[in-house]
């Protein structure tokens, strides 16, 4: 997987696995920016929806057990907003508090 100037020619086409390695690439990247229980939230489109869960229109992207996840988000929180996420609470929502 490469940075190439000419995206057209056949050598440098990016296929279904380099973009899976690119994405693993950025979850663990992502591991290293967020705190533990720390999160963003961000909005969703069209090329981002969640396959089956097309009411879902926000996410949050967090860190959690030293691994990184994404929950649905029912709050009004605006994109790009940081979050500290608390105990989970006993009706299975995201507890969830704004970071300024």
């Amino acid at each position: 997987m490469e940075n190439n100037t000419n995206p057209e020619e056949n050598e440098n086409q990016i296929n279904q696995r380099d973009w899976f390695k690119a994405s693993l690439i950025f979850a663990k990247t992502l591991g290293f920016l967020l705190q533990e229980d720390e999160g963003v939230v961000i909005n969703l489109n069209e090329m981002t929806k969640i396959e089956g869960q097309d009411d879902v229109n926000k996410v949050i992207v967090f860190k959690k057990e030293n691994q990184v996840h994404i929950a649905p988000c029912e709050q009004d929180i605006p994109e790009g907003g940081f979050v500290q996420l608390g105990p989970e609470p006993e009706d299975g929502e995201t507890n969830t508090e704004v970071v300024d």
